[in-house]
Formats: C-alpha cells, sequence, structure tokens
C-alpha cells in the first residue's frame, strides 16, 4: 500500500485527512502547512483542526520539527492566542529546535494583533542576540504593533531602511493607515515615496483613497488634487459617494471648477442619480473665481439633468451677491446678456438677483428688477414673491404683502410654507397681528403643520402685547411638541 495510506474524510468544508498509523512526519508537517497557509475557514477553525492533527501525532510519539512548531505558531498567531504562543516557543527551544527568523515572525504577528509594542521589542532584542536576520516581515508585525503611534512606526520605518530592508506597498500602505488627520502631510509623503520607489501603489488603491480623505479633512488641496489624479484619471478606480462629496466641497473652496466637474461625470459614472449638492459646489467654484456668468449656467446645467434648482442651492450665490449692490448689478447685467445671446433665463437664477436685492434691504431694486421679469423671458414663482415678501419684512413696509398675494392670485401661483411663515411675521410687525390667526388657520386648513417659527412669531407678540391668548398658542406649541 506504500507508506501513506489514506483513509479520506477530507471535503470542501474543510476536514483534514486521517493517515495510516505509520504515516511520516512529513506527512503531517505537509497538512499542517497547508492549514494554515490557507485563508478560506476562520483562524479560530483552522487552530482546531491543527491542533487535531498535533494530536495524532502526539498518540504516534512524533517529535516535532521546526516545520510543525512554525504551523502551531502560525495557527496560534492568527487565532490571537498569545499564551500559547509563548508556551509553543518555549516548548520548541526545550526540544532543541531552535526558531527561526520566520518563527520570530509569527510570534510578532501574534504581539502586533494586539498592539503589543513591548513584547514586539523584547522579540526584536531575542532575535539580535541570536543572530537573526530582520526582513520586511518582521517590520511590517512590528509596524502593526505600532499604528497607535505614527512616530514610533515612522523611527522604525527608517531604522528599516538604514538596515538595508526596502520597504514593501504593505508597509507603506499600513503607515498611511495608521495616520490621523492631523498628520495628513506624512500620509501624503509617504504616498509619494512610495510612488518615487516604483511601487505598484494602483493595486493597493486603498492609500490613494486613505490619503485623500484625509486630504478633505484638512483641505489640502494639492493633496486631493494629486489623489483624484492618479486614483481616477490615471488608474481608472471607484470612489464612493461620501469620497466624492468631500472632494467637491475641497474644489469649490479652491475654485478648481474642472476638479468639481470631474467629480460630478464621475459619481454619475458610478451609477449615482444627479442630486443638487453635486451641483452647488461647481456654482461655489465659479463664484470663487469671481465668474458670475458660468455659476448661472450651472443653474442651467441642473434643470437639463433633471434636477430643478431651488433656492438651497443658489445659497452661496446669494450671499456673494447681496454683499454688494455693485455685484447685484453686475449680476442683473449678465441675465441681460444671456437674454441678448437668445440663452433662456432661468427662474433660478433671476430669483437669486431678487432675493439678493431684498436681502440688501433694497426695496426699490427689489421690485424694479421683478418688473423686469417678462422682458427676461422669465415667468416668476413662488420664490420669487417670497424675495419681495423678504424686501417687506426687512425694510417695515405695510400693506405690501397685500399687493404681493393679489398678484401671486393672479399669476395662479400657490402659496408655501415660507409664504405663509412671512406673511405671519409681517402681520405681527402691526399694531392689528389678527390676519397671523387667520394665516395660521389657513395652512391646518391645507393640512400644513404650521413650523415652530410661526408659533415662535405669534407668541412673542402675544406677550409683548399681554394678549390672554398667549396661553394658547404655548399649549398648541406643547401639542405639537415644539
Amino acid at each position: 500500500m506504500g507508506e501513506k495510506i489514506n483513509s479520506t474524510v477530507a471535503n470542501e468544508t474543510g476536514k483534514h485527512t486521517l493517515f495510516h498509523p505509520t504515516a511520516s512526519l512529513t506527512n503531517y508537517n505537509n497538512q499542517l502547512i497547508s492549514l494554515v497557509r490557507s485563508r478560506k475557514s476562520s483562524p479560530e477553525s483552522v487552530l482546531k483542526k491543527v491542533l487535531n492533527i498535533v494530536g495524532e501525532m502526539n498518540s504516534q510519539k512524533l517529535r516535532y520539527d521546526l516545520n510543525t512548531y512554525n504551523a502551531l505558531l502560525a495557527a496560534y498567531a492568527r487565532a490571537k492566542d498569545q499564551t500559547n504562543v509563548t508556551e509553543t516557543l518555549r516548548k520548541m527551544e526545550e526540544e532543541g529546535v531552535s526558531p527561526t527568523t520566520d518563527s520570530y515572525n509569527l510570534i510578532m504577528e501574534a504581539f502586533g494583533n494586539d498592539k503589543n509594542i513591548a513584547l514586539q521589542n523584547r522579540l526584536k532584542e531575542e532575535m539580535q542576540q541570536k543572530g537573526l536576520e530582520l526582513n520586511s516581515v518582521t517590520y511590517y508585525h512590528l509596524l502593526r504593533g505600532q499604528q497607535n503611534n505614527i512616530e514610533l512606526a515612522l523611527e522604525t520605518l527608517e531604522d528599516m531602511k538604514k538596515r538595508g530592508i526596502e520597504p514593501t506597498l504593505l508597509t507603506y500602505s499600513l503607515l498611511i493607515r495608521s495616520c490621523r488627520a492631523k498628520t495628513s502631510n506624512t500620509a501624503f509623503n509617504l504616498l509619494k515615496e512610495a510612488e518615487e520607489k516604483g511601487l505598484p501603489v494602483q493595486n493597493e488603491p486603498r492609500m490613494y483613497f486613505d490619503v485623500l480623505r484625509l486630504g478633505t479633512r484638512r483641505d489640502e488641496y494639492e493633496m486631493v488634487n494629486h489623489c483624484w489624479n492618479k486614483a481616477i484619471t490615471e488608474h481608472s478606480l471607484r470612489p464612493d459617494e461620501g469620497t466624492c462629496l468631500h472632494v467637491l466641497r475641497v474644489a469649490a473652496k479652491k475654485g478648481d471648477t474642472k476638479l468639481a466637474t470631474d467629480v460630478i461625470r464621475q459619481l454619475s459614472t458610478n451609477g449615482y442619480p444627479y442630486k443638487e449638492h453635486y451641483f452647488t459646489p461647481l456654482m461655489e467654484a465659479f463664484l470663487v473665481k469671481d465668474d458670475l456668468k458660468s455659476a448661472f449656467n450651472v443653474l442651467d446645467i441642473m434643470r437639463v439633468s433633471g434636477v430643478p434648482p431651488t433656492m438651497n442651492a443658489i445659497y452661496a450665490l446669494r450671499e456673494k451677491l447681496s454683499k454688494d449692490i455693485k455685484t447685484i448689478d453686475k449680476a442683473y447685467y449678465i441675465l441681460e446678456e444671456l437674454r441678448r445671446e437668445k440663452k433662456a433665463v432661468d427662474v433660478t437664477a433671476f430669483n437669486v438677483v431678487v432675493a439678493a436685492c431684498a436681502d440688501a434691504g433694497d426695496l426699490e431694486r427689489t421690485i424694479s428688477t421683478h418688473r423686469e421679469a417678462e422682458n427676461l423671458g422669465v415667468k416668476p414663482d413662488v420664490d420669487t414673491y417670497n424675495a419681495i415678501l423678504d424686501v417687506c419684512i426687512k425694510a417695515r413696509v405695510d400693506k405690501m404683502d397685500k399687493v404681493v398675494i393679489e398678484e401671486m392670485k393672479k399669476a395662479n401661483i400657490s402659496p408655501n410654507i415660507d409664504t405663509y411663515i412671512k406673511m405671519i411675521e409681517l402681520s405681527c410687525n402691526r399694531a392689528n397681528y389678527e390676519e397671523a390667526f387667520s394665516y395660521l388657520e389657513t395652512m391646518k386648513e391645507y393640512g400644513i403643520l404650521p413650523p415652530e417659527r410661526c408659533y415662535a412669531l405669534l407668541a412673542r407678540k402675544l406677550s409683548y402685547n399681554k394678549d390672554p391668548r398667549f396661553h394658547l398658542v404655548l399649549e398648541e406649541m406643547e401639542t405639537f411638541l415644539f
């Protein structure tokens, strides 16, 4: 039959092969090595199978050799069983089996799993005392143990280089993962060092994305731009949505419209449907470059892409315009220019100019801009009229709101929640504030839960006037859990 007679219970679920009682140590070791090299089973399952085989070896009184001990060390290390790792090392030395660099690397792995730096350093000293050569695997496990101490890890990297041991791609990846936001520049330097050494960083895409995310947290434009171009443009890697949004924010802040456009294109390529907050950073990037016309064009791009822009989308544009009357006028002239070029003027672009006039408290400009809607080919919507109500509040213009409401009715435009909030605020600014109650009840009739601000405005007015209905309003607020 030969030396190895198999009584097979092996199958794909991982049960091991039983050997004839006369099977040699080599046969057992081969199976042990096969088990510890396999990544199909959990470390605990592998350890159990290894111990079963070792039990058979013990029953045959077979003496362990270096391969046996190394397999045991590997199984214990991956199961994070430090106690038995230490015991196995002690036993092999008692049996006169000298641990090799590979043996110590397996022990280093166990203590690296637990971030036990002190024990790792002791093992390193033992290796040096025994004249064992430290290699890249030794240093990899040392660095794993030092992941929470980047300063120490960098010292270890330098020690590694001094010994003439070239850091591997995994070494750099590990070090980069050890970096936090405050050490983002360190991570970037490590990445560039790996690239300069000609290491295939694209095979470890996490490195680019780790550095990219660190860069976005610190608004490090150069870092973000480099990683994006390398990872996505050059190596066609696929970033997640969250990473893209962080890059968009950095691009907006720097005014890099090309990067912002690339990110939006990548989001679409990745299968994400267009959303409003994808486009607002592009608009903001144009604003940083003081390119108002292109910022307005983004609104048209949004609408063509199936994302009708809301007033939330133009917050940054509105804020920029409202700070300076000259900028408001410049924006209006751009709308006229678009009209002359036979291009459609987006109603949201028109609204932002009206709203900016209102924010500046310029009643005359607000009304006159609104009156130009027809000349610009724009049909005012509810946001247009809400902007006019804003200037009425700011300038404390009395009765103008009634004119606005009448115009809305003629244009068949229904008020929204913002409209009602503004109408209530205008009512509360008057000596006679009864209409505020009427607006509140109208909202309820339409099935709209009045926002807390409506009640807060009314309660403040009632309190100031010592109106006994103050307590009724408070009770209603409590009912709605405000």
